[in-house]
C-alpha cells in the first residue's frame, strides 16, 4: 500500500491525530475515574451516616419483643432504595434480622459497569443496649444511582471532549496546511527537475527553514539554465560554422558527407537504400558576368528556396550546398518516389527558366547508391550525367545504378504487405493474453529479430537494441522499401502493429535486461496506434522484460506537443525513453530541456568524424549540455575500436556498434534445446566480439 512511501503532509496529519485522540481520549479516562472514586467516597459516607443514625434509632429496642420494632424502623430506611443491604447480627455472630436489595437494572450500559464499575464499602456501626453491646449493624449503600450520575457525567464529558477536539484538529489542520502548502510548490518543482522541466518557483514561504530549501533549488536551477544556455549556444555556434552554408543557410559539403557515411553503415542493419541528387546551377558565371556578384547571390538563393521546397516536402530528405554552383540532396526514396522526384524538380526548373539563364535555370541529375559506394564515385556518376544532360538538352536526370537488388511490382507489393499484416488483423489483433504467444509463432516465418548491445565503460549491458528484418521465400527486404509501400497501399498502421507483437513475442523470452524499440515517426504521432502500443503494453507487461522506446529526433520535432504526451504514458508505465539521431537536423538543441528523456543517441554522422578536432569539441559540448541535465549520452554506429577510444576520453555513456558487438539474429541467441518457456537475461557472450580494429 505505502511501496511509494507517504508523504510528509499525511504522516504529520497522523501523527497530530493520534496524540490528540490519545491526549483527549486519556484526559476522558481520568476524568471518569476520578469521578468514580469521588462517588464511592461518597457512597462510602452515605452507608456509614446510614450505619451510625439507624444505630442510634433501634437502640432502645434491643430486648426480644423491641426487635419488631427496630426491624420496622429498619424496613422503612431500606424501602427507600439507596441500600444493598442492611444486616444486623448479635454478639456470636446470629442475624437478627436483614434486607437485601437484589442486583437490578443501573440504566446504563453493561461495558460502562465492567470498565468503571464502583464497589461501595460495608460500613458497621455497633448498637448498646444501655451499657451493653447488644450487637453489630452493616449497612453498604446502593450503587444504582452513583453509576447514573457516573454514566451522565461521562456522557457530558464525552461530548465536550469531542468538541474540543474537533476544535483542536481543525486548528492542527488549517495551521500545518498553511504550513505546508508550499511544500507541495517545491515538490513539484523537483519533480519538474526529475522530469528534465527547469523552472523557478516563485512562491516565499513564511517558514524560514522552506524558504532557505526554495531558494537553494532556485538558485541551483538558475545556475542550470544558465550553464544550459550558454553551452547550447556554443554548440549551436560551432554546428552553424562547420556545418552550414553561410550564405544560404543549409548544410554544407563537409555535412553531406557525414550524413552520406552514416547512412551507407545503416545498410547493414536495415538493408536501405537511397538516392544522392545533383543541382547545378548552371547561369551562375553568366549572371556575374552580366548582372554582378550581387545577382549571382540573388540566383544562388533562388535555387536554393526552390530546392528546398521541393526537398523538404519529401520525407529523411536533406538538401546541402555543397560548392559556389552545386547543391545535393540525399534522401531514401522507393523507385516509384525517385521517378516522381525526378519529374517535380525537372518540372520545377523548367518553370524557372527563362532567357535570361542561357544555360538554363539549373540541371539536376539522380541516381541510387549501392552498397558500400564511395562519395566520389556516386558524384563522377552524377557529373558525368549533368554534362550529358547539358548537351543534350535532357530535363530529367534520374540515372541507373548497376548492380542493385531486383525492384518489385506494386501487384507483388500487395501480396507481400498483405502477408504480413492480414494474420495480424485476423489472429493476433483480439488475441487474449493467455493465446498472444501461441498466435504470434507464424510470423516467425515472415519477420527475424536482430539485437545488438549499448554497453558502458565497465562492459555491461545498458539495454539491447531490437531491429527487425523482412523476409518473403528467402529473400531479405529493404525496411525502407516495406514501410514505404505499407504507407502507399494504406497498410502502415497494420504494419507496425503486427512487427510490435512479433517483437512483444520475442521478448517474452528475455527477463531483467532492458530492451529497445524503435517507434516510428508517423507512429508517435498516431494516437490510435499509441493507445493500442500502452493497451498492449499493459496486457503483456508481466511477461516481457523492461523496455526502452527510441524515435528520431526529427519525429520529436514534428510535434513537442504529442512527443510530451507520449513520453508521459510512458513513462508512468516505468518505460525508458531514447532519441536518436540526435544533432542530425542542426537546429536548436533546447527543445530537449523540457522533455523527461533517459538516453540520447547523437547522429552516426559525428561518430564517424570524431577525430577532427572540432568534431570532438562539439561532441564533448552535447556530453556536457546533457550530463547538465541527467541525460545519459551513446554514441552508435561505432565501428572500431579506435572510435570507441575517443569517446571513452570524452565521458561517453554508452557505446554501440559493430566495432564492438556485432548484430545477432535472435533466433541464434536461443540455445538449440530450449522449449516454448524458455526465458533469461541477455548477455555479453551471447553477442559475438567483433575483431574489427581497424584505425581510422
Amino acid at each position: 500500500m505505502f511501496s511509494k512511501g507517504m508523504s510528509l503532509r499525511v504522516q504529520l496529519y497522523l501523527l497530530i491525530g493520534c496524540l490528540s485522540i490519545f491526549s483527549f481520549g486519556a484526559a476522558l479516562y481520568n476524568n471518569v475515574s476520578n469521578m468514580r472514586g469521588y462517588l464511592n467516597e461518597q457512597l462510602a459516607s452515605h452507608a456509614q451516616g446510614a450505619a451510625h443514625s439507624l444505630g442510634l434509632s433501634i437502640s432502645p429496642y434491643m430486648d426480644e419483643e423491641g426487635l419488631v420494632i427496630a426491624e420496622t424502623m429498619t424496613n422503612a430506611i431500606f424501602d427507600s432504595g439507596y441500600y444493598q443491604h442492611i444486616t444486623f447480627t448479635d454478639l456470636d455472630g446470629k442475624v437478627l434480622f436483614e434486607r437485601t436489595n437484589p442486583q437490578g437494572n443501573f440504566a446504563v450500559p453493561e461495558w460502562f459497569i465492567s470498565w468503571f464499575t464502583l464497589h461501595p464499602p460495608v460500613m458497621t456501626s455497633e448498637v448498646s443496649d444501655g451499657w451493653r453491646i447488644a450487637g453489630k449493624l452493616e449497612v453498604q449503600s446502593h450503587a444504582g444511582t452513583s453509576y447514573k450520575s457516573l454514566w451522565d457525567h461521562a456522557v457530558s464529558n464525552l461530548t465536550s471532549t469531542l468538541f474540543q477536539l474537533v476544535i483542536a484538529l481543525l486548528c492542527a489542520y488549517f495551521i500545518l496546511k498553511s504550513v505546508l502548502t508550499p511544500l507541495n510548490s517545491i515538490e513539484r518543482q523537483a519533480e519538474s527537475v526529475i522530469q528534465k522541466r527547469f523552472e523557478l518557483n516563485p512562491i516565499k514561504p513564511f517558514t524560514t527553514e522552506l524558504r532557505t530549501l526554495v531558494n537553494a533549488i532556485n538558485r541551483m536551477i538558475e545556475n542550470i539554465q544558465r550553464s544550459f544556455n550558454e553551452q547550447t549556444q556554443l554548440a549551436e555556434t560551432l554546428s552553424r560554422e562547420v556545418y552550414i552554408d553561410s550564405h544560404t543557410g543549409l548544410p554544407n559539403r563537409r555535412a553531406l558527407l557525414k550524413k552520406f557515411e552514416s547512412i551507407q553503415a545503416e545498410y547493414e542493419q536495415h538493408g536501405n537504400r537511397f538516392y544522392l541528387g545533383l543541382l547545378s546551377m548552371t547561369s551562375l558565371k553568366q549572371v556575374n558576368d552580366d548582372e554582378g556578384y550581387g545577382s549571382g547571390d540573388d540566383y544562388i538563393l533562388s535555387g536554393a528556396q526552390l530546392f528546398s521546397k521541393q526537398i523538404n516536402s519529401l520525407q529523411e530528405s536533406t538538401l546541402y550546398r555543397i560548392s559556389g554552383s552545386e547543391f545535393a540532396f540525399l534522401s531514401s526514396l522507393t523507385e516509384d518516389e525517385a521517378k516522381e522526384v525526378d519529374e517535380h524538380i525537372a518540372e520545377s526548373i523548367l518553370i524557372e527558366s527563362s532567357s535570361r539563364f542561357g544555360n538554363g535555370f539549373a540541371k539536376h541529375s539522380l541516381t541510387r547508391v549501392n552498397h558500400q559506394e564511395d562519395f566520389a564515385d556516386v558524384v563522377m556518376r552524377l557529373d558525368n550525367q549533368l554534362v550529358h544532360n547539358q548537351y543534350a538538352d535532357k530535363a530529367k536526370g534520374l540515372v541507373s545504378a548497376q548492380g542493385m537488388q531486383k525492384n518489385h511490382s506494386r501487384e507483388e507489393w500487395v501480396g507481400i504487405l498483405t502477408q504480413f499484416t492480414e494474420y495480424f488483423k485476423n489472429e493476433i489483433n483480439h488475441s487474449s493474453s493467455k493465446d498472444f504467444a501461441i498466435k504470434c509463432i507464424p510470423l516467425d516465418k515472415l519477420f527475424d529479430l536482430m539485437l545488438q548491445p549499448v554497453v558502458d565503460d565497465n562492459q555491461s549491458i545498458l539495454y539491447v537494441e531490437s531491429f527487425v528484418r523482412f523476409k518473403i521465400a528467402g529473400e531479405n527486404l529493404s525496411t525502407l522499401d516495406v514501410f514505404a509501400m505499407a504507407e502507399r497501399l494504406g497498410l502502415l498502421q497494420d504494419l507496425e502493429q503486427a512487427v510490435v507483437c512479433f517483437i512483444f513475442y520475442k521478448l517474452q523470452h528475455i527477463e531483467h535486461t532492458r530492451v529497445a524499440i524503435n517507434i516510428s515517426n508517423r507512429a508517435l504521432h498516431n494516437p490510435v496506434f499509441t493507445d493500442w502500443l500502452f493497451d498492449l503494453y499493459q496486457k503483456l507487461h508481466r511477461t516481457l522484460p523492461p523496455l526502452l522506446y527510441e524515435f528520431n529526433e526529427s519525429g520529436a520535432m514534428l510535434s513537442l506537443e504529442s512527443t510530451e504526451k507520449f513520453i508521459s504514458r510512458a513513462k508512468q508505465l516505468d518505460i525508458d525513453i531514447a532519441i536518436e539521431r540526435f544533432g542530425s537536423s542542426l537546429s536548436s538543441f533546447c527543445y530537449i530541456r523540457n522533455l523527461n528523456i533517459d538516453y540520447i543517441k547523437i547522429d552516426p554522422s559525428y561518430v564517424r568524424d570524431i577525430a577532427q578536432s572540432d568534431t570532438r569539441f562539439f561532441v564533448q559540448t552535447v556530453i556536457q549540455i546533457c550530463h547538465g541535465i541527467g541525460i545519459k549520452i551513446i554514441a552508435p554506429q561505432v565501428e572500431s575500436v579506435v572510435i570507441g577510444e575517443h569517446f571513452s576520453l570524452m565521458n561517453i555513456d554508452g557505446l554501440q556498434g559493430n566495432g564492438l558487438y556485432a548484430v545477432r539474429n535472435f533466433s541464434t541467441i536461443i540455445p538449440a534445446n530450449a522449449t516454448s518457456t524458455w526465458i533469461s537475461a541477455l548477455q555479453l557472450n551471447n553477442f559475438s566480439h567483433s575483431t574489427n580494429i581497424e584505425a581510422e
